[in-house]
């Protein structure tokens, strides 16, 4: 089999199809004021760059009346992805999704939760 010779950038595209604005940032930088940070109003998208077959974490956060659903999402792929934000937070109210590891390929929501922090955004003043 030959090898590979030519590196190559795996695309995640996030798709904001909800009717809210969304955050997402690195998961390791969640809670601390940084820049790297990304807003999507509603049907925004943003496609990262990825490197192909490492694993990456995500805090995706959306505004849900009083308080904030926050998902922790893994993803890792050698192919372009494609995640809507919806389905990332599909899961009902279980606060473990799937905990037993890193997604293979594609996007896995580890974890869902509440947080009552004041968030980046004030989705009523959007």
């Amino acid at each position: 089999m030959p090898a590979l010779l030519h590196n190559y950038e795996v695309l995640l595209d996030f798709n904001n199809d909800t009717s809210k604005p969304v955050s997402i940032q690195l998961s390791e930088d969640y809670g601390r004021n940084t820049n790297a940070i990304v807003l999507l109003l509603p049907s925004e998208a943003v496609s990262l760059i990825l490197q192909p077959g490492l694993l990456y974490r995500y805090a995706v956060k959306i505004n849900s009346g009083s308080v904030y659903k926050v998902a922790d999402v893994s993803a890792r792929s050698w192919r372009d992805i494609h995640c809507d934000i919806s389905h990332l937070f599909s899961g009902g109210n279980s606060s473990r999704l799937d905990n037993s590891s890193a997604p293979l390929d594609g996007v896995a929501v580890n974890r869902l939760w509440r947080d009552y922090r004041i968030s980046c955004f004030r989705g009523d003043q959007l």
